[in-house]
């Protein structure tokens, strides 16, 4: 393997000279794997990488949600560096910042989750011993997570090597207590049984526990209200539904303990949020990310954010402007943006709807046009497809001073970037915050600036 890609894939050249993409192949490595060049599964290490340390997890290679553990974090770095540097070169912005921590990178996600099932996930030594003759287990009762491109096998883990310490202790208590229960895993090709997910998420008044299951009767209930308490949590939450597909959603049923909120800060600004809103799951990681937006965006003015979500990094920056305006799809996100804006006497104003229809109309009532006086600075932190098409002309003729666009898929940010280019924007400076360690997934900021008089991107 040579090198990771865009998308924090591996690239390899085989003996034949065909190049290929493997998920999970990391630069220095000799691998056999199987399928198609595009898209090709690792089967397993010929070679280990020359500078390879020894993975934390023990289910690093079967779970999936750890590419990198073998590979030091300056190697991790340095390889997303240099294919970002890569993809992102037509923008400019001189050589790519790289921000992060220069810790091992475990214990830093502040949430989980987890799926219960009646069928494990085999390894791959798992599947050779099957092949040889021997019976392996496959049904019981398994909580973890799902095994790559597999609704109804489950990887068992007792504990996430990436996530706080606390989660891990409370999940000890959960997982104890679920696997002793008289009521049975969710069996996904069955559509039966009650426990089916597990959300634990980390704030500062401790761990939210969110059960999910099936409807369930007395029996479950007085189970669930004797067992809860014992756990560890702040609060724990019993959602239900009935729904066959396999996703972490329901209805609330109950707050078996504590109160249903979640309490974190960004920034040293405290935020209540539902048990269920967005934040980003590296807490220390978040407040690096916030230091880079603050210094892109400079002070002064009104703060335009966009995809705004509960409101978090503009609430954390509004110190530094006059006033903040937001637009976010999710009303409810909206509405807790307004809620925590008004708990801190923030001059804010935010708006649900979609950015392209909402966003002339916003601008319009705050003075925002041709003749306006005063800075305006633009905050846009798209998902991950990136900006509409109509989003994004309007933003590319905003008389705004910088515009500074976070973005969790870089390859977005490569053909937002070119239209903002194209429409007389130029850009100034490309950080890599490094938020995910083990993962293949990173943070990139890249701050824009006016370059000439700026013309809106043609339509399509």
């Amino acid at each position: 393997m040579e090198a990771l890609d865009a998308d924090g894939i591996g690239i390899g050249t085989d003996a034949r000279g065909r190049v290929w993409t493997i998920r999970g192949g990391i630069p220095g490595q000799a691998v056999l794997a199987g399928g198609r060049p595009k898209g090709g599964a690792l089967m397993s290490i010929v070679e280990a990488a020359p500078d390879a340390v020894e993975a934390r997890c023990p289910s690093f290679g079967t779970c999936g949600g750890c590419l990198y553990q073998p590979m030091p974090r300056p190697a991790q770095q340095a390889a997303k560096e240099a294919a970002l540097t890569t993809l992102l070169a037509p923008l400019g912005g001189g050589p790519i910042e790289v921000v992060g921590a220069a810790d091992e990178g475990y214990g830093y996600r502040n949430r989980l989750e987890l799926s219960f099932g009646v069928e494990r996930f085999l390894t791959r030594a798992d599947q050779a011993r099957e092949k040889a003759g021997e019976v392996v287990e496959r049904r019981g009762s398994y909580v973890g997570f799902h095994g790559a491109g597999r609704f109804d096998r489950i990887v068992d883990v007792a504990e996430c090597s990436i996530a706080d310490p606390a989660l891990n202790a409370v999940l000890a208590r959960v997982r104890a207590d679920v696997l002793a229960s008289p009521f049975a895993m969710w069996d996904a090709r069955a559509h039966t049984g009650f426990w089916r997910h597990a959300g634990l998420r980390l704030g500062a008044e401790g761990v939210l526990v969110l059960l999910y299951t099936t409807t369930g009767g007395e029996a479950e209930a007085a189970w669930l209200g004797e067992a809860a308490p014992r756990w560890g949590a702040a609060a724990v939450l019993w959602y239900t539904t009935d729904r066959v597909s396999d996703a972490a959603v329901g209805d609330l049923r109950a707050v078996l303990h504590g109160e249903a909120r979640l309490a974190v800060s960004l920034g040293g600004v405290p935020l209540r949020l539902s048990p269920l809103a967005f934040f980003q799951v590296n807490q220390s990681g978040a407040e690096l990310l916030l230091d880079v937006i603050r210094r892109d965006l400079g002070t002064g003015g009104l703060l335009l954010d966009l995809y705004c979500g509960v409101g978090a990094l503009g609430l954390a920056l509004h110190a530094g402007f006059e006033a903040v305006a937001g637009i976010d799809l999710v009303e409810e996100g909206i509405a807790e943006a307004n809620r925590n804006a008004a708990a801190l006497g923030v001059r804010a104003d935010y708006r649900a709807g979609r950015a392209e229809l909402v966003l002339p109309g916003l601008l319009a009532d705050h003075g925002v046009g041709a003749g306006r006086e005063g800075r305006l600075a633009a905050l846009v932190d798209p998902p991950r497809n990136g900006l509409h098409p109509d989003a994004l002309r309007t933003l590319a003729s905003l008389p705004a001073d910088v515009l500074v666009y976070v973005a969790c898929r870089p390859t977005s940010l490569a053909r937002d970037g070119a239209a903002l280019l194209a429409a007389g924007w130029r850009c100034t400076r490309l950080t890599m915050v490094d938020l995910f360690p083990h993962t293949a997934h990173v943070e990139v900021v890249a701050r824009f600036e006016r370059a000439q008089a700026t013309l809106a991107p043609e339509s399509g």
